[in-house]
């Protein structure tokens, strides 16, 4: 079911470049965008979303991530950004270069668990999940002695509610049972808010909330209209790439973004990072159809 994926997903590129591209640009150079406050003002606040809808939209791409692995599809586009993501973070002159690169690889460890968890009898996938959630929360305990994990673990339910999602939608996991899985999952967010001091503040449990919610209704409801949305090339598009263009806002965005006087930076930083992706993508995609071939 590749509909409400690729929305989930195109969604989850417009909320991301809209938070950390065009929003956290403008805090960190105060300036002020009449859309901008309006939107803050009007829709985040009221609905307890910080950061412009950012952690939403990564959220909402973790959901789909999950329902994705749960189906059995294949993560390659995953396999070089996180691979590159290692090695700059490794790399003390590149270190930090790339903000939410974090993403990629946490992604990539669920679609390789969620591979071990296909490999349980049909009707006792959820287990896997329920040890995937598990796996998080311990993650989560270890504010203090691993700096940067926990705050990524506190996001990993999302991948797992994904995954139930699409185990429900089987028939191998009834309704009931799904949602109390996915209870707990907004619980093992909801702990990670009280003992991650990075995310103190930031309401994450209510974000998580609406974006199980949007992900139910997205792959339990889907029909005509939906699959006409994801049909249009634009639409295709940012699903497609959204990997590559989640990284690149803050890292390739923002340094452009300064090259011209707003609001035309942002126009250039915008097309910087859709051709950098579109390059990205073509490259990856080159690289496993040419190791196809070698095989």
């Amino acid at each position: 079911m590749r509909t409400p994926v690729t929305l989930l997903s195109a969604s989850a590129a417009v909320l991301t470049a809209y938070g950390y591209l065009f929003g956290q640009w403008a805090d960190l150079h105060d300036q002020r965008f009449a859309v901008l406050d309006v939107t803050r003002e009007w829709i985040a606040r009221p609905l307890g979303l910080g950061e412009d809808f950012g952690p939403l939209g990564l959220m909402l791409l973790l959901v789909a991530a999950g329902y994705a692995a749960a189906a059995g599809r294949s993560p390659r586009e995953l396999y070089p950004i996180a691979a590159l993501v290692v090695v700059l973070h490794l790399l003390p002159p590149t270190a930090g270069l790339v903000p939410l690169g974090w993403l990629a690889v946490l992604t990539l460890v669920g679609f390789l668990l969620a591979r071990g968890t296909h490999l349980l009898p049909p009707g006792y996938r959820w287990t896997g999940q329920l040890a995937q959630l598990v796996l998080a929360l311990n993650a989560v305990a270890l504010t203090g002695f691993v700096p940067e994990l926990p705050a990524a673990a506190a996001f990993y339910p999302l991948f797992v509610a994904g995954q139930l999602l699409h185990t429900n939608r089987a028939g191998l996991l009834p309704a009931w049972g799904c949602g109390l899985l996915i209870a707990a999952v907004l619980a093992v967010v909801s702990i990670a808010d009280r003992v991650v001091p990075e995310l103190d503040g930031w309401w994450y449990p209510l974000a998580a909330t609406y974006a199980v919610l949007l992900g139910a209704v997205a792959f339990l409801l889907a029909g005509p209209t939906a699959e006409r949305i994801a049909a249009n090339p634009v639409v295709r598009w940012l699903a497609e790439r959204v990997w590559w263009l989640i990284p690149l806002y803050a890292a390739v965005g923002h340094p452009l973004a300064e090259l011209l006087p707003h609001p035309a930076g942002l126009v250039l930083a915008t097309a910087g990072a859709g051709l950098l992706a579109e390059a990205g993508h073509r490259g990856s995609r080159l690289l496993f159809q040419r190791t196809r071939e070698a095989v």
